[in-house]
């Protein structure tokens, strides 16, 4: 019988192996178009056989969505506790949480900017990150409800998404400019965008009869 501590020595190896996968299949999904990215690339750049890759992955989309899925676990993780703080600017809080996890993950902004622009996975694939995607839209609906803003709120909710991300595209690698103060700039514009959706209703326009 195999002694437990050489099973839990070669399980250890074994996700060690895959995070290597997945860290070096994130940058070269951050740095190349979605499609470009192969099985044979990221084996070159882990110094892996493809056979040690397909052990863990079935395919390129398999990886790719494990890659992007844990990101936005852990995204949809922290806007979950601080939609639970008692702050009464919780939707400052959550742009700000928001936009400086994609500050501190670049690699993975990157790769999900790439993708939303010309990304493409099979039929199977997309309901998982489908699922991802409403998880997240619901919390920043609930968060938006929170701030007093009731009216579309699921629209409200896609617009807020496409800002903050607006943000990162034009500001987080500003040239000439350093990456904390880059960083800075995109948290204090977020706060803006958290201003401009806070309590719409009342920014309504109140016509003579």
């Amino acid at each position: 019988m195999v002694p437990k501590t050489f099973e839990d020595l070669k399980s250890q190896e074994r996700e060690a192996r895959k995070k290597l996968i997945a860290g070096v299949a994130r940058e070269l999904f951050a740095r190349n178009a979605f499609r470009e990215v192969t099985i044979r690339k990221i084996a070159q750049a882990t110094e892996v056989s493809v056979g040690t890759i397909y052990n863990h992955y079935s395919n390129i989309d398999e990886l790719f969505l494990e890659v992007f899925l844990e990101n936005g676990r852990q995204i949809i993780r922290l806007v979950k506790k601080t939609l639970e703080s008692d702050s009464s600017r919780v939707l400052s809080q959550v742009c700000r949480v928001y936009v400086n996890y994609l500050n501190e993950n670049m690699s993975f902004f990157q790769m999900m900017s790439r993708f939303i622009l010309a990304g493409e996975l099979t039929a199977k694939n997309l309901p998982k990150l489908d699922q991802t995607m409403r998880e997240l839209l619901d919390l920043f609906e609930e968060a938006l409800r929170i701030a007093g803003n009731r009216t579309n709120t699921r629209l409200s909710a896609h617009a807020l998404f496409s800002a903050l991300n607006g943000i990162m595209i034009s500001y987080a690698k500003y040239p000439g400019r350093a990456a904390e103060e880059s960083r800075e700039h995109t948290l204090c514009l977020a706060e803006i965008i958290a201003e401009n959706f806070e309590l719409r209703e009342s920014r309504v326009p109140v016509q003579d009869n």
